[in-house]
C-alpha cells in the first residue's frame, strides 16, 4: 500500500489559519493577532473539535484491499473516488505487471483465488466486469482518492490505531498521520494509538 497527501503544506497554513480564524469568531475575538496552532490546541483540549471541520486532507492510497476499502467505507464523513472495477477489471486481468504486483506474496489458495478470476474472464469473455467482479476475492487491490476533514480524520485515527483494528487498517491510518507535515502533526498526535510490535 503507498499513502500520498496530495494537499499542499502552503494550502494546509492557510486552512490552519481559517480553522484558527472561525474559532475566535466564535467568541467575537477576530480583531486581535493570533496564532493558529496556539488557537487549535486550546480548542482540541477543549473538546470544541467541529472547528476543524474547516481543514480538509486530500490522500491518494494506492493498493488498498477491497475487504479494508470495505471498512473505510464505514466512515460516513469522507469523501472517497475509487478506480471502477467497471473500467479497469478486464485491463488489469490482461496486464501481466499488475497481475504480478496483484499475486506478490500470495500462495497456495490465494494463487488459486487469482487464477480462478482470470480463467473465467477468459471463459467467459461475454461477462461484463460489472457481473465478473463478483468472483474477486476481498484481498483484490485498489487505488483511491480518499478526502476528510480533520475532525474525522481524527475520528479514523482513534478507532482504527487501536490493537484490535484490521491490521491492514493500521497500517493504512498510521500512514495517513505520517505523511502529514511535522508542523501540522499537533491536530492528530493524541489520537493516534502506539504501533504494537508482534514479533
Amino acid at each position: 500500500m503507498n499513502v500520498t497527501l496530495l494537499t499542499k503544506q502552503e494550502h494546509f497554513a492557510d486552512m490552519e489559519h481559517f480553522a484558527a480564524l472561525a474559532a475566535l469568531t466564535c467568541h467575537a475575538n477576530t480583531e486581535k493577532d493570533f496564532v493558529p496552532a496556539e488557537v487549535l490546541r486550546r480548542i482540541i483540549k477543549l473538546g470544541h473539535e467541529s472547528i476543524l471541520e474547516h481543514i480538509n486532507l486530500t490522500y491518494s492510497v494506492k493498493g488498498l484491499s477491497r475487504a479494508c476499502l470495505h471498512e473505510l467505507e464505514r466512515h460516513r464523513h469522507i469523501s472517497l473516488s475509487v478506480e471502477s472495477t467497471r473500467h479497469t477489471l478486464r485491463k488489469q486481468l490482461n496486464d501481466k505487471v499488475a497481475l504480478s504486483r496483484i499475486s506478490k506474496g500470495a500462495s497456495g489458495e490465494w494463487l488459486k483465488a487469482i487464477e480462478n478470476v482470470k480463467r473465467i474472464a477468459d471463459t467467459f469473455t461475454d461477462t461484463p466486469n460489472d457481473e465478473l467482479k463478483y468472483f474477486l476475492p476481498e484481498f483484490w487491490p485498489t487505488n483511491l482518492i480518499l478526502t476528510s476533514n480533520v475532525r474525522e480524520l481524527r475520528h479514523i485515527l482513534n478507532l482504527r490505531t487501536a490493537p484490535q483494528a484490521l491490521k491492514e487498517f493500521r497500517n493504512l491510518a498510521h500512514e495517513l498521520f505520517n505523511v502529514v507535515p511535522e508542523q501540522f502533526k499537533y491536530l492528530l498526535q493524541d489520537c493516534v494509538h502506539k504501533e504494537v510490535n508482534n514479533g
